[in-house]
């Protein structure tokens, strides 16, 4: 696979509540075909058992919702030759089975996760180079652009959250090293310290029609055969393929404040997060 291609400049809409110091980052992508102003709205609907959002429950973090890029979708092309483009991650050929024709998903990945790689590092340098104040997430494809991400950052994070997503390339039984080799990005780390290190929640419905649980329960998968030690789980019975309420939003916020709470005691200060 080639290792040139263009990171994405992502044109991101940022939200942060200046009242409060700036002491984390939030990174959010959205899913396939999405645009930032509505999943923006549809977000900030999704709260917890006591009304918080994310932007209520965190008001010291800088919130960043980059925008996917316009892209062909291949599929329409070929079956009736018309083009069509999609705000999407990477293409997909078919989302009945991803692995059909996979290798289409390649040439949009290599080029998100670097522009995504590029904004951890911006995001990074404004928090004094404090990686472990970085987190990111995403929903669907957002998500599955962020596990290829994960695999091909060179320094562990915050947090990782997961939802309703799925690993690309991850059919054949891939070792680590040959998952990285499918985007052959450069600057590829050795090892797998970011897995082991960054904490990683991922959250399912097991009705989701779109991207199924097995899917995601394949991803878990993936993720603790590759070293992840700091995974957590979460199942529900329904929701589709969204955001679970109020039970995700609260699984949310307690696995960010009890992260905080290891990242804070482990840097020996002290950060009042005003929650």
């Amino acid at each position: 696979m080639p290792s040139s291609s263009p990171a994405i400049n992502f044109p991101p809409l940022q939200t942060h509540t200046y009242q409060h110091p700036h002491t984390h980052t939030l990174i959010f992508l959205h899913g396939r075909g999405d645009k930032v102003p509505s999943f923006l709205t549809a977000l900030s609907a999704w709260e917890s058992s006591t009304a918080l959002t994310l932007r209520t429950a965190f008001p010291t973090f800088r919130l960043v919702f980059p925008q996917a890029p316009l892209r062909p979708v291949a599929a329409a092309a070929a079956a009736k030759g018309e083009r069509l483009e999609w705000n999407q991650w990477f293409d997909v050929w078919n989302t009945n089975d991803f692995s059909d024709n996979e290798e289409l998903q390649a040439e949009g990945l290599r080029e998100s996760v670097s522009g995504i790689r590029a904004m951890i590092d911006e995001e990074a340098e404004m928090l004094g180079g404090r990686y472990d104040r970085i987190l990111v997430a995403g929903i669907s494809m957002g998500g599955a652009t962020l596990i290829h991400t994960l695999f091909n950052l060179e320094k562990p994070i915050g947090a990782f959250l997961g939802f309703c997503c799925r690993c690309p390339f991850s059919g054949s039984k891939k070792t680590l090293e040959q998952m990285r080799a499918v985007l052959g990005l450069p600057g590829t780390p050795q090892g797998n310290e970011v897995l082991r290190k960054t904490p990683i929640l991922l959250e399912h419905c097991i009705d989701d029609p779109l991207v199924r649980i097995e899917s995601g329960r394949n991803l878990r998968e993936v993720l603790l055969n590759f070293g992840a030690e700091r995974l957590e789980w979460k199942e529900y019975g329904t929701g589709g393929h969204w955001f679970k309420a109020p039970d995700g939003m609260d699984d949310v916020i307690s696995f960010v404040q009890n992260v905080l709470e290891v990242v804070d005691s482990g840097s020996g200060k002290d950060v009042d997060m005003d929650i």
